[in-house]
């Protein structure tokens, strides 16, 4: 660590360069002032599973699967089957952002929304050349949009507005589709292991009162 100092006032000043590096690294929890003042929450701390279950067992889980790590700030999905990463408390009406990448060429995965205790259904795909399908559910106006994503290895972020029945999409700032139509009117949020390693950070959500 390098201190260097400065006079100000009759006080000396000191500042410690190695903790301002420090301090400029963006944690996975970090959330700009314009998410906090409108509400945006951390559901990832970027340091465990707290607040996320697998298949709908305790929170924060006290055994992890193999293929499921924090690392760097981010989770990480080394590939393999289940089990599915599940939020630990079930939402009605939402608005989510997230930050994702592919480790790899070839990859799948997929977002859950309103699914259920064990998520596996409302899925938005994540798998290569088929990002954006709705699949495992229901709902109008969803499509494939894989020409927003971005290469392996560089990271993506989707946002998604889930109010009463309708569901709104980005991806990477572009508006992807608007669906309408989801049922049930409330369940978890998750992430699914589909045999393809990729990386999960930055997880905010807000959540918004009921439409009426």
């Amino acid at each position: 660590m390098h201190a260097t100092g400065f006079r100000h006032g009759g006080r000396l000043w000191v500042t410690c360069l190695g903790l301002l590096l420090v301090g400029t690294i963006a944690r996975a929890d970090d959330l700009s002032k314009e998410e906090r003042d409108a509400g945006f929450v951390a559901m990832f701390n970027g340091k465990d599973f707290t607040g996320w279950r697998f298949e709908g067992k305790e929170s924060p889980p006290k055994e992890l699967p193999d293929n499921w790590k924090v690392e760097e700030g981010a989770i990480k999905l080394s590939g393999g089957g289940k089990p599915h990463l599940g939020s630990a408390k079930s939402y009605r009406d939402f608005e989510m952002k997230f930050e994702w990448r592919a480790v790899k060429e070839n990859y799948n995965s997929g977002f859950f929304i309103r699914s259920g205790e064990k998520v596996g259904a409302n899925q938005i795909n994540l798998a290569k050349a088929h990002e954006g399908a709705f699949i495992g559910g229901k709902i109008n106006g969803a499509k494939e949009v894989p020409q927003l994503q971005k290469k392996p290895g560089e990271w993506n972020e989707w946002h998604v507005l889930v109010v009463g029945d309708k569901v709104t999409f980005w991806c990477n700032g572009q508006l992807a589709w608007e669906a309408t139509g989801l049922q049930p009117t409330e369940g978890y949020i998750g992430l699914q292991a589909e045999g393809a390693p990729l990386e999960f950070r930055k997880l905010r959500i807000r959540e918004l009162k009921p439409a009426k």
